[in-house]
């Protein structure tokens, strides 16, 4: 064995007590250079197989040749004193390529000489993995940097509007709350205003939505130049915009607002070459009178924008009072509304239709009532424009017509006498394309034959939908059902769509009828329309018959049935069987 080290050792007897053989077993490579002269008097045969040297290649040569890039007298554990430890190094290979190493230095006193024992450790692989964690890092900072980006690109499509960029209903309630709390402690005043367009959908109708868009994008650009640059004007809607006006020193200063915004709509808007105008409703509140949030004001803002609407458009309201209760009478009956059919709150009267002459009873009208468990007897006046706006007409609606039927033939089993009854049905009942399939499911359920139910539809309805009126129509028609029109005569074009309608029966409005009564012009019209009815071999019935003398005169201009309370006013069932009984009813004078 230290035959073999002398041999490996060469020119360096001194160091043949150690042994070759522990040296060449090892896992890494090892050299040992002279501290004289810095040449390399040893390799094992590890960093033989690293390098691809062959040992007499190396043995002699300088080692910062190899391993190391020192100068002669830089070496950093000789001559600078430095120490040696996992110290990353380039091991320079037979063919040139430089691997990566970790080089760790000892001193070794062998004999009275002194040398350097280096061990030579691969790093390609710490190496590669540290450029791999370098282009890792770098790769996670573009995607961090990508994802901040769209991070800000989602949180600004999250508080703005798609097509007009301005603010949405999210960042302005945020900025508004934000400008409330400024003013509570200035004690200052700001106002809301709520817009909504007027007649927009005819213009994405007729024109097309890419026109609408434009239209949106002109009025966005005209409202913000408009109001002050401190102002915050946002669209929340389809055709909604909300303004917040801040620092407002008293209401003459809203309404002025209000001013300026609705003049500003009576410039045209120039889209595709072509002269635009529309014109918007508009509803302020104001704070602290009309709220303490942003929530609060938003939605008195938007009552007085409906009650400016109903009041005929064009024009901006501050919302009052009044119109919050208003409002919140609405939304409270509104939410009881929808259990009152489960509660069987709703109850239906019925109104005798009376022969004129004989008093004869031909026919009942039902008409809905709603049993209010607080605030008593609710007429449709009332609660029926709830139904169509929330959408319960449809089940009110067929709840009406199958608890009439049913009742009905109640009547009829019992042996009261045979005649139909008639049931009003609303326009929104028409948008539902199963009327008359449910319609005749009813009867079917009920047992009613159809001669005996009559359906009474108003002039608006035909005005509304005429083409889905007439289907409709047609179909309850074939069934055998009558059709009545109720209120005839309050629209302008009853004329034109009368002959197209399968229609039975008119119902001559009530202020004709009452108004024939002193007045030759309403006496002229209930004439035309009993005329009119007689040559197109339809039946009529005067409704809202309240004296003798109103009757008198329909009798004697041939009008043969008549309905109101001159005769009996809307009953409940208990009270309207005992006069069907009789089969007649008493007119106010009778009974008298």
């Amino acid at each position: 064995m230290l035959d073999n080290l002398a041999s490996d050792c060469g020119s360096a007897p001194n160091i043949m007590n150690f042994s070759a053989e522990i040296l060449n077993s090892l896992g890494f490579g090892v050299v040992i250079i002279s501290a004289e002269n810095h040449q390399i008097v040893y390799s094992n045969s590890k960093l033989l197989s690293m390098s691809g040297h062959a040992r007499e290649d190396i043995l002699g040569k300088q080692c910062h040749d190899l391993l190391c890039p020192a100068e002669k007298g830089a070496c950093p554990i000789s001559d600078l004193g430095q120490p040696i430890d996992n110290s990353e190094r380039f091991l320079i290979c037979a063919d040139g390529k430089r691997l990566p190493v970790l080089k760790t230095a000892v001193p070794l006193n062998i004999g009275g000489s002194q040398f350097f024992m280096e061990s030579i450790i691969d790093n390609s692989l710490q190496k590669d993995i540290r450029d791999m964690l370098s282009n890792t890092n770098e790769n996670l900072k573009t995607e961090i940097e990508k994802h901040a980006k769209a991070q800000d690109k989602l949180k600004h499509l999250a508080y703005h509007d798609y097509l007009t960029i301005l603010p949405n209903r999210l960042l302005f309630v945020e900025e508004l709350n934000h400008a409330i709390f400024l003013a509570q402690r200035s004690s200052k005043m700001l106002a809301v205003l709520f817009l909504d367009l007027d007649g927009f959908k005819m213009i994405n109708d007729t024109m097309g939505h890419v026109t609408g868009d434009q239209l949106l994008l002109a009025i966005s650009k005209r409202l913000t130049d408009t109001v002050r640059k401190s102002d915050i004007v946002a669209r929340i809607g389809g055709d909604e915009f909300i303004v917040m006006i801040e620092h407002v020193e008293n209401v003459d200063g809203v309404k002025a607002f209000m001013d300026k915004i609705l003049a500003s709509f009576n410039k045209p808007f120039t889209i595709k070459e072509q002269e635009l105008f529309v014109t918007t409703s508009l509803g302020a509140a104001i704070y602290p009178a009309d709220g303490d949030n942003a929530d609060v004001l938003i939605q008195n803002a938007d009552i007085a924008m409906y009650k400016a609407k109903e009041l005929g458009r064009n024009q901006g309201l501050l919302c009052t009072p009044d119109m919050q209760k208003s409002v919140s009478e609405y939304m409270k009956l509104s939410h009881q509304l929808y259990r009152a059919l489960d509660r069987n709150e709703l109850e239906l009267y019925y109104q005798p239709q009376i022969e004129c002459t004989s008093h004869k009873i031909i026919g009942v009208e039902a008409l809905a009532r709603w049993n209010h468990p607080t605030l008593g007897l609710i007429y449709p006046k009332k609660f029926i424009p709830i139904a169509e706006k929330t959408g319960l007409i449809h089940s009110i609606g067929e709840w009406v017509i199958r608890t009439a039927c049913n009742q009905n033939k109640a009547w009829q089993n019992a042996g009261l006498p045979k005649i139909p009854v008639a049931v009003n049905l609303s326009v929104l009942q028409f948008n539902n394309p199963n009327l008359a399939q449910r319609t005749e499911t009813i009867l079917r359920e009920t047992g009613l034959s159809p001669e005996y139910l009559d359906l009474e539809i108003t002039e608006s309805i035909i005005m509304r939908e005429i083409i889905a009126v007439v289907d409709t129509l047609n179909e309850l028609k074939q069934m055998g059902i009558s059709i009545s029109i109720d209120d005839f005569g309050t629209e302008y074009s009853s004329l034109q769509y009368l002959k197209q309608l399968p229609v039975d029966k008119i119902k001559i409005a009530m202020p004709f009828v009452q108004g024939a009564e002193t007045n030759l012009k309403d006496q002229a019209i209930t004439k035309s329309i009993l005329v009119l009815a007689e040559k197109m071999g339809l039946r009529v019935i005067a409704e809202g018959v309240e004296t003798q003398k109103q009757l008198s005169f329909l009798t004697q201009s041939h009008c043969t049935e008549a309905q109101g309370y001159f005769f009996s006013r809307p009953l409940p069932v208990q009270e309207v069987e005992e006069i069907l009984r009789k089969g007649v009813a008493c007119s106010l004078d009778e009974k008298t």
